[in-house]
């Protein structure tokens, strides 16, 4: 999972996860509204985007740790998380 500090989604410098447009536009683009402007520039594409299922144009944001994270559905992340805790409350 790739990240980049990108002003496309607010006008303002903010990190976030790589999709098609930050790729397309790049993650720092002179061509972004400033803040609070940038987000409602993106409202057609972004519902379309949304109600596809897609993340082309949806800000995922991310913190510094997005290495981190693990791919798996919620539910099951919660039962693993739970089972770490258990066990390195046993230690």
């Amino acid at each position: 999972m790739k990240t980049a500090l990108t002003n496309v989604f607010s006008g303002r410098p903010a990190r976030a996860i790589v999709n098609r447009i930050i790729r397309e536009l790049g993650p720092m683009c002179d061509l972004a509204p400033p803040f609070p402007l940038a987000g409602a520039s993106r409202g057609a594409p972004r519902s379309k985007s949304e109600a596809a299922g897609a993340e082309d144009f949806v800000q995922l944001w991310s913190g510094q740790s997005a290495r981190l994270g693990r791919e798996l559905p919620a539910g099951e992340l919660t039962k693993q998380l739970a089972m770490e805790t258990r066990a390195k409350q046993r230690q």
